[in-house]
């Protein structure tokens, strides 16, 4: 289950604010940050540069996968181990079988998957080769996002660079005509400066947080696949739940031992 992610929002908002912020403080008027030659040398030419490196299946996607950076899977690494321990007793006392109101009741299609071909009968090494396959499709669509984003904030400066190289020429092409100087060196900076902010405070960021996040839900779909080998070879739950606790950073595992302290008492 997926919620907002309010940090990437909020990394958003200070960014482009206090951007806004040292123009406005710095005795600039926000109209001279606007051109819309600069705009379409820089916004346009990045984005034709994406549409000759990737295909157009991926092309579409591209919106999709930038708001991904906005979202955060609400499952952690606790709830793994707290799922597969209880899954683990109830299996061990009542068999695999017993399992089947329970799985109904899972939401991650990723641990439906898994725990469903255990009660079939599955061999556990076609388990572990499907699972695997699916962690390896994830990371190369995830990755494919991630690179599109990292190549927009490639072609962003350099179409800046571009743009910085028209204005100068325009400026060169005028030297004895003030008013084209000026807006030749204007243009010239300007599009330089579009190039840095969306590189800087949208594509390489966003592609961070997402390569981020895609080594966050591998790192959960390994250890399910891990507790779910383990009930299907009939370990012992404290055996179980021992080896998806190592999985834990220290804070979690503290966090999980105070837990189950605390449910213990009770």
């Amino acid at each position: 289950m997926k919620k907002n992610d309010m940090l990437t929002l909020i990394g958003f908002i200070v960014a482009w604010g206090l951007v806004a912020y040292g123009i406005v403080v710095g005795g600039g008027a926000l109209k001279l940050y606007v051109d819309l030659p600069s705009i379409a040398i820089t916004g346009g030419g990045s984005i034709g540069a994406l549409l000759i490196s990737y295909p157009m299946k991926d092309i579409k996607i591209l919106g999709k996968v930038f708001m991904e950076a906005f979202k955060e899977d609400t499952t952690s690494k606790k709830d793994i181990v707290v799922l597969f321990t209880t899954l683990s007793r109830k299996a061990r006392k009542e068999g695999l079988l017993s399992l089947e109101d329970d799985i109904s009741g899972i939401k991650d299609p990723f641990t439906k998957k898994a725990l469903s071909m255990v009660v079939d009968g599955v061999e556990p090494e076609a388990i572990k080769e499907i699972m695997a396959l699916e962690i390896d499709q994830l990371s190369v669509r995830h990755g494919q996002g991630s690179a599109m984003l990292k190549s927009l904030g490639a072609y962003a400066p350099a179409m800046g660079m571009t743009g910085t190289l028209i204005g100068l020429i325009q400026m060169l092409g005028n030297m004895t005509d003030s008013d084209a100087l000026a807006k030749g060196m204007g243009a010239a900076l300007i599009t330089t400066f579009y190039g840095s902010l969306i590189a800087n405070i949208m594509a390489i960021p966003v592609a961070q947080k997402l390569d981020l996040k895609t080594e966050l839900e591998v790192g959960n779909m390994e250890m399910i696949v891990e507790g779910v080998i383990a009930i299907q070879s009939g370990a012992n739950p404290r055996v179980i739940e021992d080896k998806l606790v190592a999985y834990l950073s220290p804070t979690e595992k503290e966090a999980f031992k105070a837990e189950a302290g605390a449910a213990g008492a009770e």
